[in-house]
């Protein structure tokens, strides 16, 4: 007993003035013993492996280890603090453990602790007929309980082993436990922060691609032309820049065609603009359809079709392509109306300077001076 107050009153003189957890129980403690000599080695054995803890777990499982003759099916931790209580709980068989606010056992302690009528600073009680052992520990912030748990009751031997130690345990470990628990907030608290700041920058990655898909949609929309769904002039000028541009790097044979529909304004005069419209639209499928994906293929003017090819045949031979698609669809359609188009080709030279701008006037005039020859007039 001497021993034991002199360990008391070396903490109190040591350790800063602790704020007392009034610990409640409904208690069939009886009288309790004083640490025997091997449980006070045990003590400072645990102190020791306290010390070098470095999780709840690892600290849990010191106390455990420590006086393993108590074998408790579980070892709680219940914390209080400004910020809310937790609560720890170590499966002490199978070394599994949570951590958990209204953890079932823990909730089960705290609320046989929490029924009592009467303070118990610095002793143990027994709660649930002897099913649990408990004492309160404080530190200069926090306070709580260490629990030790049995399915059943243990033996009288086994109980009163318990009610000696767990007081003196709980003062030696309560605020190495606090503290190791504080550490396991924090570290949830930089995960939850960490999953948090992930989830906002692939958020604003996903908002950022959206943003740029939208913007080269509103491009792709700016430079097509409404009525045919091919490039606008504007359009047609910048991609055709750049594959003039790869075919002098690549020295690859490349042309520009320009096609005019034949007899518009007679058609606009006669039958309305939508019969017009309608004309410009099958016109502009058909010169369309006779290239590949690769090429470049636009309106330019009302009536005016332009395209810049790569294609490995000649110029000419697309020129015949087209023709012969306008002769199926003049084959297959009902009524006097025909389409037409008059056509001129230009090849471009890689190793000229000359502008895209400039092929494809050229290509226009050569288009005008077939038109000529075939005896149609310009509308």
């Amino acid at each position: 007993m001497e021993k034991i107050e002199i360990m008391s009153d070396a903490y109190e003189a040591v350790l800063p003035r602790r704020k007392r957890v009034k610990a409640i129980a409904k208690s069939r403690t009886g009288k309790t013993r004083s640490p025997v000599k091997k449980e006070l080695l045990a003590l400072l054995k645990m102190a020791r492996a306290l010390l070098s803890a470095n999780s709840l777990d690892a600290a849990l499982h010191a106390i455990a280890e420590s006086f393993p003759e108590l074998r408790p099916d579980a070892i709680l931790l219940i914390s209080s603090s400004a910020t809310g209580d937790s609560c720890y709980y170590l499966d002490a068989p199978h070394g599994g453990s949570c951590l958990e606010l209204n953890d079932r056992m823990c909730s089960k302690v705290r609320k046989l602790v929490e029924s009592g009528t009467h303070p118990m600073p610095l002793q143990a009680f027994t709660l649930d007929c002897g099913s649990h052992v408990a004492a309160a520990f404080s530190d200069d912030v926090n306070g709580g309980f260490i629990a030790l748990s049995w399915q059943a009751p243990p033996s009288q031997t086994v109980q009163q082993h318990a009610l000696a130690i767990l007081p003196h345990v709980a003062e030696l470990a309560g605020m190495r436990l606090n503290n190791l628990l504080d550490q396991l907030h924090r570290e949830e608290e930089g995960q939850e922060q960490y999953h948090a700041l992930a989830a906002t920058q692939s958020r604003q990655m996903e908002e950022l691609r959206v943003s740029e898909h939208e913007k080269v949609e509103a491009r792709e929309l700016a430079a097509q032309d409404e009525l045919t769904g091919l490039q606008n002039r504007r359009g047609f000028l910048a991609k055709s820049e750049q594959c003039l541009l790869i075919a002098r790097r690549q020295e690859l044979a490349c042309a520009v065609i320009f096609a005019d529909v034949d007899g518009l304004k007679l058609i606009n005069d006669q039958l309305g603009h939508a019969a017009g419209d309608e004309l410009i639209r099958d016109a502009a499928y058909i010169f369309n359809s006779a290239f590949r994906h690769a090429d470049v293929v636009g309106r330019v003017g009302g009536d005016e079709f332009a395209a810049f090819t790569f294609d490995n045949a000649t110029p000419r031979t697309i020129v015949e392509r087209i023709r012969a698609k306008i002769a199926q669809f003049n084959a297959s359609k009902k009524g006097p109306q025909t389409m037409s188009l008059s056509i001129g080709v230009i090849n471009c030279d890689i190793h000229s300077e000359e502008t895209l701008a400039e092929y494809l006037v050229r290509a226009d005039e050569e288009m005008y001076r077939h038109k000529r020859q075939r005896g149609r007039s310009p509308h």
